[in-house]
């Protein structure tokens, strides 16, 4: 989301006839902000510090995102060299007045194509309905606020024509996802999209397991478009941990939705979220989650240390009462588990053909994407260009990634 946050203020940047350059050429430097974690916001501190020594002359600093709804004005008052602070997505106000601050609007805004890449993120549903105890989506990105199915396809379509091969619709619970005018879920727009011409791929994240349509794994079995990828956030395998954390559903409902999904889909690739040391987590519940990842076989598993956030339930009523050495010690010992399901998983494809679109280069100047399930394939002897879509016969398989040249 922050990512395609980003892309929107460039476009439109650029479109008003900026551009973008090195820090010490700027004139102006935007931070796009995130507090999900606490690391993420003190990295915000730390660059508007580093940023003091840059403002000189006529230079400006602005703050987008998360933290400035979470700081508001305070921001300000801490940070004096801050000159702005934007809401999430509202940027007319700011740019009209760099035209005028600086002086060289070209009257007539540019077109904003070049800009797009092989993928191309669409946010279709901003902001979060639930209120899980840990998260502070809710507080700073606000209740769910859907985009009409129309002006998401639209949106493809003009990415298609800048080039884009593929799209990733984007929501904080995407699966949440309802048409305004009553036209049906994230299922009957994945429909929408899956057929804009010259679109080869389309993806959607991030899911909820309460919310999850079952039409939905139907439309994915049957469609050539739409990726063999989910990504749906389990966040403990213990049952009593997720009614603290207010997340809706039981381990046994969560087993039902992956059970569902792989007999429709059996190499749907499968990436999951999960929190350790949240407050309370004893010894027996953190073995729960690890037999829950050990049982389920995730492709990925995304791995984060409980960290209490100011404004949500779990930072400012429960204790966080698990010792950092101990989420350390959990962390790491579930990190050495998946790492061991992923290779196993991974060289499961060695001698089979993948599909592959091609996104770019690597440091080696070889041809790399990722297939249907999301893995990361390097393209051996062989130069393909950004867009194509090729069949890879894998060679190589390590944790995450596949290589291999072309298929005969």
């Amino acid at each position: 989301m922050n990512a395609a946050d980003s892309e929107n203020l460039a476009r439109r940047l650029l479109a008003a006839g900026f551009q973008e350059a090195p820090l010490d050429r700027a004139d102006v430097a935007v931070l796009n902000t995130c507090c999900v974690r606490q690391a993420s916001e003190d990295k915000v501190y730390s660059k508007l510090h580093e940023l003091r020594h840059w403002k000189t002359g006529d230079r400006l600093i602005a703050l987008t995102g998360c933290l400035g709804v979470k700081e508001g004005e305070g921001l300000q008052a801490r940070f004096p060299q801050l000159d702005a602070v934007l809401p999430i997505g509202e940027y007319d106000g700011f740019i009209a007045d760099l035209e005028a601050r600086y002086d060289y609007s070209l009257g007539e805004p540019l077109p904003a194509a070049g800009r797009t890449g092989v993928s191309h993120y669409v946010s279709v549903i901003h902001g979060c309905n639930h209120n899980c105890t840990f998260c502070i989506v809710p507080r700073v990105r606000g209740r769910e606020r859907s985009v009409p199915i129309e002006d998401v396809v639209s949106e493809c379509v003009e990415a298609v024509a800048d080039g884009a091969r593929e799209v990733v619709l984007l929501g904080q619970n995407v699966d949440a996802y309802r048409d305004p005018g009553g036209r049906g879920g994230l299922a009957a727009l994945m429909r929408q999209v899956e057929a804009v011409p010259g679109l080869r791929r389309a993806r959607f994240m991030t899911s909820h397991p309460r919310d999850l349509e079952p039409e939905l794994l139907d439309v994915m079995a049957a469609s050539d478009v739409i990726c063999r990828e989910l990504q749906l956030p389990i966040q403990s395998g213990d049952d009593r941990l997720l009614k603290r954390m207010a997340r809706g559903y039981l381990t046994r409902d969560y087993l039902s939705i992956i059970e569902r999904a792989r007999a429709r889909m059996p190499d749907l690739g499968l990436a999951t979220d999960v929190i350790v040391g949240f407050p309370g987590e004893t010894e027996e519940m953190y073995l729960n989650t690890r037999r829950l990842v050990e049982q389920v076989e995730f492709d990925v598993v995304h791995i984060a240390m409980y960290s209490p956030r100011p404004g949500t339930y779990s930072g400012d009523r429960l204790a966080d009462d698990v010792p950092a050495d101990e989420k350390r010690r959990r962390i790491n010992d579930l990190l050495a588990v998946q790492k061991s399901i992923a290779a196993g998983k991974t060289a499961g494809w060695l001698g089979k053909r993948v599909e592959v679109l091609v996104e770019g280069f690597d440091e080696l100047g070889r041809a790399y994407g990722r297939s249907r399930q999301g893995k990361r394939v390097t393209v051996k002897r062989a130069r393909c260009q950004p867009g194509e879509v090729v069949q890879v016969l894998v060679e190589d398989a390590a944790p995450g990634h596949l290589s291999g040249p072309l298929a005969a």
